[in-house]
């Protein structure tokens, strides 16, 4: 089986984190843009390794571009994503009037839901991601996403936030007029909410959440959104990990996810596979460095059986083309060997 890349538009890399798959989106960019193909890299990883891997001394949320090596006709921009830049652009989208958005975006209870709310970045994320998506500027989009335990979350996100801000339990307290006209028992549950959180701070919970009124339908609408670019034939979603018992397991699990929101896997990355170790007997080594030499080769051996034993499991469980990547020694924040290995990445599935 091989990787269709031409008929692909958008390159979604998911997978645990700690096991390169940063470093395979840049490379799988670099390629795309080297065959000619406008490219655009978005990094939703807080960490920001990105930036390193592209040569950039600093990474921010607007586009930037990077020069390919050997290729000076090549077209790819990378950028971060800036969740709160871009849930204010969410909040301008879905806000019924410059006043209402005007209300919500200076509340300063809506800045602490955007720095904490479970799923506010991954939403940001995907709104900007459907931004390039929609206009004709890129031939390719390459998104390096969260660790797999939050990379189901780029999906979900617009459902969690529009079910967050249609709960029974806010529609109860604006209903209430800001918390003033309460029947005896209902003063009694706000007497104590008062005594923990303090009168002010349920007052301007209260105006925020009337704020909010009637945005719910424009965060579902985008959630549909979502769920259709995920869908649809020329997006790709890519899982990078390793060969090991607990990556396996994880992986397994984030597939079934991907099966039961109709999301198709195309395509499995195995990276730092360990190659064939070969003992050197080198002369004049002391025999304690010989004993090293042998015990480290003999553990290169038991690793290699090791991954071909999952290795063997993903095939079996996930039956999508796969890509075997070895461990590289050399530097990945170097562009040439990101070209090198994304060459690797594009030519050889099995």
């Amino acid at each position: 089986m091989s990787w269709d890349l031409d008929s692909k538009r958008i390159f979604l890399i998911g997978g645990p984190g700690g096991v390169g798959k940063t470093t395979i989106a840049a490379a799988l960019a670099i390629n795309l843009s080297q065959r000619g193909y406008r490219t655009l890299v978005l990094t939703v990883d807080p960490a920001r390794r990105l930036a390193q891997a592209l040569g950039f001394s600093d990474f921010s949320n607007t586009l930037q571009k990077v020069s390919v090596p050997g290729h000076p006709q090549a077209y790819l921009m990378a950028s971060m994503l800036d969740s709160e830049h871009y849930f204010d652009k969410v909040i301008e989208r879905f806000a019924r009037s410059p006043e209402q958005k005007k209300k919500i975006l200076e509340n300063n209870l809506y800045r602490t839901m955007v720095e904490s709310l479970g799923g506010s970045h991954e939403y940001a994320a995907m709104e900007r991601l459907l931004e390039f998506a929609s206009h004709a500027e890129f031939d390719k989009i390459v998104v390096d996403t969260p660790p797999t335990q939050n990379a189901l979350d780029l999906f979900n996100a617009p459902q969690r936030l529009a079910n967050f801000m249609d709960n029974s339990v806010l529609r109860w307290f604006q209903q209430k007029g800001g918390f003033h006209f309460f029947q005896r028992g209902s003063q009694l549950a706000m007497k104590a909410l008062q005594k923990v959180l303090g009168s002010a701070f349920l007052d301007q919970l209260a105006l925020f959440l009337n704020d909010l009124e009637g945005m719910q339908s424009g965060f579902k609408a985008r959630h549909l959104a979502v769920l259709e670019l995920f869908k649809n034939p020329t997006t790709s979603f890519v899982l990078v990990t390793q060969a090991s018992e607990a990556r396996f397991l994880e992986s397994v699990e984030f597939h079934k996810v991907l099966q039961s929101e109709g999301i198709r896997l195309d395509q499995l990355i195995l990276n730092r596979m360990e190659t064939t170790a070969h003992e050197r007997h080198t002369p004049g080594l002391s025999r304690e460095s010989l004993e090293w030499i042998t015990a480290f080769a003999r553990y290169l051996h038991e690793l290699q059986l090791i991954q071909k034993k999952w290795m063997d499991a993903f095939k079996t469980a996930l039956p999508v083309p796969t890509v075997l990547i070895p461990r590289n020694s050399k530097s990945l924040t170097n562009l040439e060997t990101l070209l090198e290995l994304g060459n690797s990445l594009t030519c050889s599935a099995s």
